[in-house]
């Protein structure tokens, strides 16, 4: 999955904008500051928009994945047999896509397992203390994902904020500047 959230976003610089339309007109300046302001935080407001969307992805199938393992159907533990043990997924690509997928999340020691689910001609076989002891493994790191999701939705607020009050401010000094221009002019018919 790429991830398009390491993207730089760098303002204009100030002096930059200084030399190109820096006029005598403070309002006018102001405006244009808060409308390239609000330019820069509408880019960062769409990455922020993505990483959201990445993050809420990671969970959906972290999710998934625990499902598919809850879903191993093992026979009832026995004294002769006190693990017993069942296929994990229905052939052996499923074995290789779910262990696979553990480890990008980050599940730990999967490297034997999937060396032995590639010999396999068939579907890995797992035991019950195989499977229940990968459900806690992937409910923390799903519970890591959900609080930088939050994380990241606060951020996304933040931007979402602060891309409408320049807006508003942008909009605000150009209102300004009219009604400033409108005063003079009629400042000036008056004392004519």
């Amino acid at each position: 999955m790429a991830n398009t959230a390491t993207s730089n976003v760098t303002p204009p610089g100030l002096q930059d904008w200084l030399n190109s339309d820096n006029t005598a007109d403070v309002m006018h300046n102001l405006g244009v500051v808060y409308a390239r302001l609000s330019s820069v935080l509408a880019e960062i407001l769409n990455l922020q928009k993505d990483i959201v969307s990445e993050v809420s992805e990671r969970i959906k199938k972290i999710s998934e994945l625990m499902n598919e393992i809850r879903s191993i159907r093992f026979a009832a533990p026995t004294d002769t047999n006190p693990n017993p043990s069942a296929p994990l997924g229905r052939t052996k690509e499923d074995s290789l896509r779910i262990l696979r997928a553990m480890k990008a999340f980050g599940i730990p020691n999967l490297d034997a397992d999937i060396a032995a689910a590639e010999k396999a001609s068939g579907p890995l076989t797992v035991g019950k203390i195989w499977a229940d002891s990968m459900i806690p493994s992937l409910q923390g790191v799903s519970e890591s994902e959900s609080n930088r999701s939050n994380q990241e939705g606060l951020r996304l607020q933040t931007f979402t904020s602060r891309y409408t009050q320049s807006g508003e401010q942008s909009s605000t000094a150009q209102q300004k500047k009219g009604q400033s221009v409108g005063t003079v002019i009629n400042n000036m018919r008056i004392a004519g």
